[in-house]
């Protein structure tokens, strides 16, 4: 292993153990594995495949409302812009 890969894979192991990230995986985790919202995204699609834009737009509040959603897309904003601060460090 060379040393930009040595540096990068000790930035990863960093990054990893950072409440951003662990809080970010954790909720992954459960966005992922959570079988209502898997079942209301399902529905979801198949509400938009047959045109029922009203329903899909009702649904679809109800799934970005849920605390799950909102708890994981503010995680996923919190390490964007985390990447973003690491990607102005790295280029100065």
């Amino acid at each position: 292993m060379d040393n930009l890969e040595l540096a990068l894979q000790n930035l990863k192991d960093e990054l990893d153990k950072t409440e951003i990230i662990q809080e970010y995986l954790k909720l992954k985790n459960t966005f992922e594995s959570d079988s209502q919202l898997a079942e209301l995204r399902t529905e979801i699609a198949k509400l938009a495949n047959e045109g029922k834009k009203e329903e899909h737009d009702s649904l679809l509040k109800i799934y970005n409302s849920h605390p799950v959603v909102t708890n994981y897309e503010q995680a996923i904003e919190e390490v964007i812009a985390l990447l973003k601060e690491i990607k102005e460090i790295l280029s100065d």
